[in-house]
């Protein structure tokens, strides 16, 4: 691709906000050039934020409608664009880049050239973001796109909790749940480093499970299923880590702390990470504490040390997912309300909004 086509692509992402911001750099072009051909990237860059169908944007282009039409699935086929049939006719949008284009690139579990490929390209894009960061230079934006929500059965029946504080619910009145493959960890065991926790164990929720099922790229389960995977996950010590959303829920990620850059960047600082923190934070009772370590082998944070045999809480990591409240034999540790807990948005427009005025300019 030329500069010119870069520069729209970039544009075209950063209006769409995400996680990840699209810098220009080697390993960014690497990854364009291996999702995007260059006619997607063009047209790509050409779609406005707002769904749109192929006969409207063939107006807008001046192309052949069924043609326009062909390359827009081809695009959604590829995990690309979003798409969704409403009243008979089927509408487009471009993804950000993440949550979005990259995961849609990996979530299939697929292991061909090409995946390595992707999956080595964005390791080397994640590093130079990363060393932007810590520079001071501010490159990803202040507003997360994802939370912490802790493990249901671990916050206390006896303590006000806000709606969206609890998983299950959301599962409950999902019209469709999507299983797909752990994009960080299938990524780096295409690079030779695997985990041993579980891949098969995120979801997809509402339109876009619809969206994965219908262009291959995530199976339909139901919620019987879907109870099964997130008991797995807790089971293996992964974190639930869902859109930053109030209303409903996009995805619903299993993560780990080795391989998963969400709780990565919370364990660099747990105030500052691309996740916001639960409404939560785990308390020991000293009374009933036997020192045994157990909750200490379970944090993915490591904010729970033992000094003068008993257990205790480093507030500044703690991140209030639950996983030392289950590890617990006696009962001693808890989860409380966080004082000053961070509040979801309330859908994903306003999410993406706030994600997008949040970015510094250049």
């Amino acid at each position: 691709m030329d500069k010119l086509i870069y520069d729209q692509l970039t544009e075209a992402l950063t209006r769409r906000g995400g996680g990840f911001p699209a810098v220009q750099r080697d390993a960014f072009h690497g990854l364009m050039d291996t999702i995007f051909t260059q006619e997607e990237a063009q047209l790509a860059a050409m779609l406005p934020d707002a769904p749109i169908s192929a006969e409207m944007l063939a107006d807008q282009v001046k192309g052949v409608t069924e043609k326009v039409q062909q390359l827009l699935e081809t695009m959604a086929g590829k995990g690309i664009l979003f798409s969704a049939a409403y009243a008979d006719k089927r509408y487009y949008v471009m993804m950000p880049l993440i949550p979005g284009i990259i995961e849609n690139q990996l979530l299939t579990g697929v292991v061909n050239e090409r995946a390595r490929k992707i999956a080595r390209l964005f390791v080397d894009y994640l590093a130079f973001l990363n060393e932007l960061e810590s520079t001071g230079t501010g490159v990803f934006p202040s507003v997360p796109f994802a939370r912490v929500i802790a493990v249901d059965r671990d916050i206390p029946e006896d303590k006000t909790v806000q709606p969206y504080d609890r998983l299950l619910p959301y599962i409950e009145k999902a019209r469709y749940i999507g299983l797909v493959t752990c994009h960080c960890r299938h990524m780096y065991e295409l690079l030779g480093d695997a985990c041993d926790k579980p891949k098969d164990v995120c979801l997809a929720v509402g339109p876009g499970a619809l969206y994965m099922s219908e262009y291959g790229l995530g199976k339909l389960i139901s919620r019987e299923e879907a109870y099964t995977v997130l008991k797995r996950a807790e089971e293996a010590g992964l974190v639930h880590v869902v859109s930053n959303t109030g209303k409903y829920l996009d995805f619903i990620c299993n993560c780990c702390s080795c391989h998963c850059e969400n709780l990565k960047s919370l364990k660099r600082s747990a105030d500052a990470g691309l996740a916001a923190i639960s409404s939560f934070i785990s308390a020991v009772d000293a009374g009933q504490c036997t020192a045994c370590g157990d909750c200490i082998l379970r944090c993915p944070m490591e904010a729970v040390v033992i000094k003068d045999e008993l257990a205790g809480v480093e507030s500044k990591r703690c991140i209030g997912c639950g996983l030392c409240v289950s590890a617990c034999p006696t009962g001693a540790i808890t989860l409380q309300p966080r004082a000053n807990a961070p509040v979801p948005y309330p859908n994903a427009r306003q999410l993406n909004a706030a994600i997008v005025s949040s970015k510094k300019p250049g």
